[in-house]
């Protein structure tokens, strides 16, 4: 058998090696497999210990924590993901295993929060707050609070109907027309119609200015996003991914948007001349005015005996490249246009549409023989 390396020990009741060290008097210990991993966990608290709030207190709760936990994410971490961060555990953990020392939570315990979630979320939802829940146990780990992560490996739990089905619905040609002239006169009507003919993100148009339309060289710079700050206020923030930031080509449509909306400053928006779009109340837009805005419009629909499936503002984007990709759009040019970090996000997210495509394309094809 391989002699340990120095200050290196296994340790009899699980066999796993623990290495342990003094950093300005205080004594931290990392477990791992192997020697080679022991050397990495090492190195990497070390590192957090130099850079980071380090909580060396055994007898800390996981609510004493995530306290802690959460400023310190508030020097690195964008303020809509806080946000998401503190609504998840506060709904779904805090009271179930707040209390609990990090030391004595089990894996047993993640699982039967995840079962009792399972009964009133969606599985997406339920996925989250089990990764969120992992995130900070593994900081935890990282820290040298436990020596194992009872949330890591949890298995997701699987949707029922596919995404392409529910997350991302696109309206069909007839929804989108009836809808579109249903929408005619409201407010935000300049606003969806955008979202429709660019495939922009619903953070992305409220963030427009008039700046950013280039006419010079006819195009839309997407560089901004409406979000919230860590006191849940709409404020501007930068975009989803790296990617997001790009440049969307103007066509005719889409300046009879513009100028559409820029004439309405003369006689109802005396909010801003700087923003393109800003709500009824002189502030950001939400995202949740344009769902309820959309809601309204269904129902009023509905009411007149005309049926639509209800959607949120996403299928605007989703709408836009179904009918990017019908009319014969390139793969690898959507993805610009969405703002998508990969082709492969692209492909995974509008694969559903590409079967009509293909056969369409298939009776193009003439070859001789």
């Amino acid at each position: 058998m391989a002699r340990l390396p120095q200050g290196v020990r296994r340790r009899p009741k699980d066999g796993l090696l623990e290495k342990r060290f003094t950093i300005k008097g205080k004594r931290y210990s990392v477990y791992a497999g192997t020697t080679k991993e022991l050397a990495e966990k090492e190195q990497e608290l070390r590192e957090y210990i130099k850079t980071s709030i380090h909580i060396s207190n055994r007898n800390i709760t996981l609510n004493e924590f995530f306290d802690r936990w959460i400023e310190l994410k508030e020097t690195n971490t964008k303020s809509n993901s806080l946000n998401t961060y503190r609504r998840m555990y506060n709904k779904h953990i805090k009271d179930y295993m707040g209390h609990r020392k990090i030391v004595d939570i089990e894996r047993t315990e993640v699982l039967e929060l995840q079962a009792k979630l399972s009964k009133k979320l969606k599985p997406v939802s339920v996925n989250y707050v089990i990764t969120v829940l992992n995130i900070i146990l593994n900081d935890a780990l990282k820290s040298g609070i436990i020596s194992t992560n009872p949330a890591s490996k949890i298995k997701t739990i699987e949707q029922e109907e596919k995404a392409a089905e529910t997350i991302h619905r696109a309206l069909t040609l007839e929804e989108q027309e009836t809808f579109m002239k249903a929408l005619e006169g409201s407010y935000y009507y300049h606003y969806m119609a955008l979202m429709l003919c660019t495939g922009m993100r619903c953070g992305e148009v409220g963030a427009l200015t008039w700046n950013d339309i280039d006419y010079k060289n006819n195009v839309i710079h997407i560089n901004k996003t409406v979000t919230r700050d860590s006191h849940n206020k709409l404020v501007i923030g930068s975009p989803k991914t790296k990617a997001g930031k790009r440049d969307i080509p103007l066509n005719d449509r889409i300046i009879k948007i513009l100028e559409d909306r820029k004439g309405m400053y003369n006689n109802i928006l005396p909010f801003s001349t700087t923003n393109i779009f800003m709500s009824v109340y002189g502030n950001f837009v939400a995202n949740s005015q344009i769902n309820c805005e959309i809601l309204r419009v269904l129902n009023r629909l509905n009411k007149k005996g005309v049926h639509i499936d209800k959607f949120t503002s996403h299928a605007f984007r989703d709408t836009f490249a179904t009918r990017y990709i019908e009319q014969g759009g390139q793969m690898q040019t959507l993805k610009e246009l969405l703002g998508h970090a990969s082709i492969t996000e692209t492909m995974d997210t509008y694969a559903h549409v590409l079967p009509s495509t293909k056969q369409d394309e298939m009776q193009k094809i003439v070859i001789a023989f």
